[in-house]
């Protein structure tokens, strides 16, 4: 598994997987007749053929399809091929066999052309940008766009929030020392700093609750819907509680805590690191 060591890059790279190329008119050329090689001479066109196009829900992928004149649907989705022409051409000739398979040069380009199209802005700071672009400098201005942008490109705009969240899930899992702690329903007693406190009302009672998440000295999370008493970022505490469950979350792993206990509470300083998750 491939570590992520810059988010930053590791964006551009994501980027560039999800982005097609125009194969030049000779690459063509050359996958026609490397594709005619693998197909039956005796062929009956009646029992039609493959095609390459691009297409797709978000017309990012070359793609293959069926093409059959004899039954009433007549075209047929098989499967997504790849974002790079060469591999594209492999998997589509494995897939067809002995069936020809057709290079649709003039959808392919229209398909490239209107992915391309699709993704440009044309408001906010980022006007004339397309989507790739602003995901590789800015990615969190494409989550404000999916909580506050609706039209056309919700769908896409959503796909590329979604790339996001695998990228930092991913990243998380390989570098968080975080692990699970202590068994669910069972007590455990911790010493951890304070990284993160919400102040709620609860529904049930009317009273002020504190939603909390925890640190300790091993680097393993802890979070609590209600710590039972006032607190606030930087306090360093030992705490008892039950646990309540384990969860992953943006792949980091937290110890979900409910009946807390605070025994010890003091805060180190007030320019505690901010933590991200």
């Amino acid at each position: 598994m491939k570590l992520i060591k810059n988010f930053s890059q590791h964006i551009n790279e994501i980027s560039k997987m999800n982005s097609l190329i125009q194969p030049s008119d000779q690459e063509i050329e050359d996958a026609e007749k490397y594709l005619e090689k693998g197909s039956d001479p005796s062929w009956d066109p009646k029992f039609g053929h493959f095609y390459i196009d691009v297409s797709g829900k978000y017309s990012v992928y070359l793609t293959l399809w069926r093409f059959n004149p004899s039954i009433i649907d007549t075209y047929h989705f098989i499967t997504n091929l790849s974002t790079d022409f060469k591999t594209a051409i492999e998997k589509a000739k494995k897939a067809a066999g002995r069936v020809p398979v057709i290079i649709d040069k003039y959808g392919t380009k229209a398909g490239m052309f209107k992915a391309a199209k699709a993704e440009i802005l044309s408001f906010g700071k980022y006007r004339g940008s397309t989507l790739g672009d602003v995901f590789i400098s800015n990615p969190k201005y494409i989550l404000y766009l999916a909580q506050n942008y609706v039209g056309k490109m919700s769908e896409k705009i959503q796909y590329y929030k979604n790339l996001y969240f695998e990228t930092i899930t991913k990243k998380n899992q390989e570098t968080s020392p975080s692990r699970f702690i202590g068994e669910i329903d069972k007590k455990i007693t911790i010493e951890a700093d304070i990284y993160d406190v919400k102040k709620t009302i609860s529904d049930y009672n009317g009273k002020t609750q504190y939603e909390c998440k925890l640190k300790d000295n091993d680097g393993n999370k802890f979070k609590t819907f209600n710590i039972g008493r006032e607190v606030k970022i930087g306090d360093d505490i030992t705490l008892t509680a039950k646990v309540k469950d384990h969860k992953e979350l943006l792949g980091v792993k937290f110890t979900i805590l409910y009946f807390c206990k605070i025994t010890r509470l003091s805060n180190i300083n007030d320019d505690t690191e901010k933590y991200n998750i």
